[in-house]
C-alpha cells in the first residue's frame, strides 16, 4: 500500500480529497505537522510535530457506515493504545486517557464515478509535549514519559484498523460500551441552540447516546463534556 509522507500540510484530510482520482488503490497519508487539521463540524485539531497525523483512504467504501467505520477505528487505535496508557472511548468518536484526549477520528466520503472513497482521518498525540491550556488533553509521552517510534504505531494501527473494519455492529457495540469512558457518568450535550445535562448509559445498536434524560443520535450532538 502506498504511504505518502509529508513534512507540513493544512491537513492530510484536504490532501487526501486532493489526490484521491490520482490513485487507483488504498493509501494512507501521514504528516509531521498540520496547520489547519480539523475535527467534527469543521472544530480545529491541534496538531504539531511528534503526534501521529493520518488519512487512510479506502476505495469502495459503504459511505452508509459512516458512523459505524468511525467507531470502528476509534476502538481499533484504544486497542493499540492499550499497551502503552489505559484509554477509553469518549462518544462518537474520541479516544481518551482520564477524560484527556489522547486521538481523535474524523471519518468522511466522496462519490467518484461509479464507486465512494472513505477519508478516515485520524490523530494520536503520541509524542506531543506540550497542549494549550484551553485544550484538555494528554499524550503517550506525557502518561508515560518515553517517546514512541511513530512509524511503528503507524503500523500497528492501519493492521488493527484492517482488522477492526469488518466487525459486525453487534461486536462494536459491545467492545464499545465494555470501554465506554462516559458510561454512568455525568455529561453535558450540546446541540444546535440546546444543551441538557444528564447522566450516559450506554451506546445502543444504531450507535444512539442512551442518557437518562433520551437518546440521542451522533448527528444532532455537536459536542459532548463530563463536568
Amino acid at each position: 500500500m502506498q504511504i505518502v509522507k509529508l513534512t507540513r500540510v493544512t491537513s492530510t484530510q484536504d490532501f487526501a480529497e486532493a489526490v484521491s482520482e490520482m490513485i487507483d488503490e488504498n493509501y494512507v497519508v501521514v504528516a509531521e505537522e498540520q496547520t489547519r487539521a480539523r475535527g467534527r463540524y469543521r472544530r480545529a485539531w491541534y496538531s504539531p510535530k511528534g503526534g501521529l497525523w493520518v488519512t487512510y483512504v479506502i476505495k469502495d467504501f459503504n459511505v452508509e457506515e459512516i458512523a459505524l467505520t468511525t467507531l470502528r477505528v476509534a476502538l481499533a487505535i484504544r486497542s493499540v493504545l492499550s499497551k502503552y496508557v489505559n484509554s477509553t472511548i469518549r462518544w462518537p468518536n474520541d479516544v481518551v486517557v482520564n477524560g484527556k484526549k489522547i486521538s481523535g477520528v474524523l471519518v468522511e466520503s466522496s462519490v467518484q464515478g461509479s464507486s465512494s472513497v472513505g477519508f478516515i482521518g485520524f490523530g494520536i498525540n503520541s509524542n506531543v509535549s506540550v497542549f494549550p491550556q484551553d485544550i484538555n488533553a494528554t499524550s503517550v509521552k506525557l502518561e508515560t514519559g518515553k517517546e514512541i517510534d511513530n512509524q511503528l504505531l503507524l503500523d500497528e494501527v492501519i493492521q488493527k484498523i484492517n482488522q477492526y473494519i469488518t466487525k459486525t455492529p453487534e461486536e462494536v457495540y459491545s467492545e464499545l460500551n465494555s470501554n465506554l469512558y462516559i458510561k454512568e457518568k455525568d455529561v453535558v450535550l450540546y446541540g444546535e441552540n440546546w444543551k441538557k445535562e444528564c447522566k450516559a448509559l450506554f451506546v445502543d445498536r444504531y450507535g444512539r447516546l442512551v442518557t437518562m434524560c433520551g437518546v440521542f443520535e451522533v448527528e444532532e450532538v455537536l459536542r459532548l463534556e463530563t463536568p
